[in-house]
């Protein structure tokens, strides 16, 4: 049996992951490996530790391992080229996968999120052997790139990035399972909620998306919208435990006035009082919370966490505030003057669009199957590394994820 493959890059940083050199690329690629094999430790080296009970808004850990390396080798390694059918140009790869049915397993517009939980994958040694042959071949072709160009260097970076972003995925899993993550994985316990306060913006003219003429941009930040934003109030921190409690102890998931037609619906197919994770101590009373399979008292100061999009729309009526749009929550990020992010991924009030004159590649499947059915997101979560930390970076969740590491602030009506 194999055994977790752990890498060690060199010792040079870069400030801007999104404008990372090829020598600062192979090592943001191992380092991004060695997080992903550290999430997934816990799942050890058997097959029956894998197979875990199904989540219905998780994917499988060895298929997400799997997928991961599929990703990379599709990107950087397989040539592939737009071929015309029927007038549709289609994504083809010119050369064969590393492991045979690896297409048919890991391309996630083959194979649907119900479907990953059904079908036969390979022996788990079989799958961490062609994510480590995938990595060494994504290294060597690094190694012979005959520049540090953007469009030369673009597969590179998005498939560091994606890999970057599963492994938070298999983090928000392990909350799921009640499994505790290996202490290499570096998970923070708390998501504390910050000082409070509010920050006024003036509002005005605003670029919304990646306007820099260099550099690596999602194909959802582009192109640069010119925006403008009227005066808005935002919380400085996160909505905390103590702020949602008020909402609980007051009888918030009681009052359907409180909630959308949309957060009724939802909240009749569950058995809630509290948001996911939260009980009652049958003596004390006292509020718990689950972290990581582990019970404890519910801390006020910390960051409420895996709340829906409904959850979150509920407290602001409550509370007579109002979540941000998408554009005043970047607006304040950019301007930088104290807003507090980057604990929990953060609901916003814009449902997941594209921006206007947003052209799609056929390989932006599943970006563009998200437009119109998600909620966008904005910030990263203590499981995220620090590399996906961008002002511009746009999320998409669906309104009832309540599984991700994810909280909300609130603007003034």
């Amino acid at each position: 049996m194999l055994p977790d493959l752990y890498f060690t890059g060199g010792k040079a940083t870069w400030s801007d992951p999104r404008r990372l050199p090829r020598e600062g690329l192979a090592q943001a690629l191992v380092d991004a490996r060695s997080r992903t094999l550290a999430w997934l430790a816990p799942f050890g080296q058997t097959r029956r530790a894998w197979d875990v009970p199904r989540q219905y808004d998780a994917d499988p850990p060895l298929w997400t391992l799997g997928h991961v390396a599929w990703h990379a080798e599709w990107w950087c390694l397989r040539g592939v080229r737009q071929v015309d059918r029927g007038g549709v140009p289609v994504p083809v790869a010119s050369e064969p996968s590393l492991l045979d049915g690896a297409d048919e397993w890991f391309d996630p517009d083959r194979i649907g999120p119900h479907e990953r939980w059904e079908i036969a994958l390979p022996d788990v040694a079989v799958v961490k052997r062609y994510a480590a042959d995938v990595l060494d071949g994504v290294l060597r072709r690094i190694a012979l790139l005959p520049d540090d160009a953007d469009l030369t260097l673009y597969p590179y970076r998005r498939a560091l990035l994606h890999e970057d972003a599963q492994g938070e995925g298999v983090a928000a899993l392990l909350q799921a399972l009640g499994m505790a993550p290996a202490e290499s994985a570096g998970a923070a316990a708390a998501s504390a909620a910050g000082h409070g306060g509010t920050l006024h913006f003036p509002g005005g003219r605003f670029t919304l998306g990646w306007s820099d003429a260099d550099g690596f941009a999602w194909p959802d930040e582009l192109p640069p919208q010119p925006t403008y934003v009227p005066a808005f109030e935002i919380d400085m921190a996160l909505v905390s435990n103590a702020q949602f409690l008020e909402f609980v102890e007051d009888g918030g998931y009681e009052h359907p006035a409180w909630w959308s037609s949309a957060g009724r619906q939802w909240l009749m197919t569950q058995e809630r009082s509290a948001p996911r994770y939260w009980s009652r101590h049958p003596e004390s009373r006292t509020w718990m919370l689950e972290r990581f399979g582990t019970q404890r008292t519910l801390n006020p100061d910390e960051a409420v966490r895996h709340v829906t999009l409904y959850e979150a729309q509920a407290w602001c009526v409550w509370a007579g505030r109002r979540l941000p749009a998408e554009s005043e929550w970047e607006l304040a990020a950019t301007q930088n003057r104290g807003l507090q992010w980057g604990a929990l991924r953060e609901w916003t009030a814009t449902p997941y669009e594209p921006y206007s004159g947003f052209v799609a590649a056929p390989s932006d499947g599943a970006m563009v199957g998200r437009f119109g059915t998600h909620q966008a997101v904005r910030g990263v979560s203590f499981a995220s590394p620090a590399r996906l930390r961008h002002v511009r970076a746009r999320w998409a969740r669906l309104p009832e994820d309540d599984l991700s590491f994810i909280g909300f602030r609130t603007c003034a009506m």
